[in-house]
C-alpha cells in the first residue's frame, strides 16, 4: 500500500539490546522500519527538514514498512 507520510519520529539511540526503529505515521497509524540503514535514516531526516515528499510502502498485516521512497522534486 502506498501512502504519503505526514509525520516522522525515530529512535536515534536505542536502549541497550534493542534495535534502532524508524517510525512513520501513515494512514492514521504508526508503521515501523526496524534497523534502517544509515543512508535511509539520513535521507528521511533530510526530506522532512526540507519539506520533500516521503512515501512509505507497508505490509497491512504487520504494519512493517517494506520500502521508504524520498521524492526530491
Amino acid at each position: 500500500m502506498r501512502r504519503d507520510i505526514w509525520f516522522r519520529t525515530d529512535v536515534v539511540t536505542p536502549l541497550p539490546g534493542q534495535p534502532s526503529i524508524l517510525y512513520l505515521f501513515i494512514d492514521d497509524g504508526w508503521r515501523q522500519l526496524v534497523n534502517p540503514n544509515q543512508v535511509t535514516h539520513d535521507q528521511v531526516q533530510e526530506a522532512f527538514a526540507f519539506g520533500q515528499q516521503v512515501i512509505g510502502l507497508y505490509d497491512t498485516a504487520t504494519n512493517a514498512l517494506q520500502a521508504v521512497i524520498v521524492n526530491k522534486q
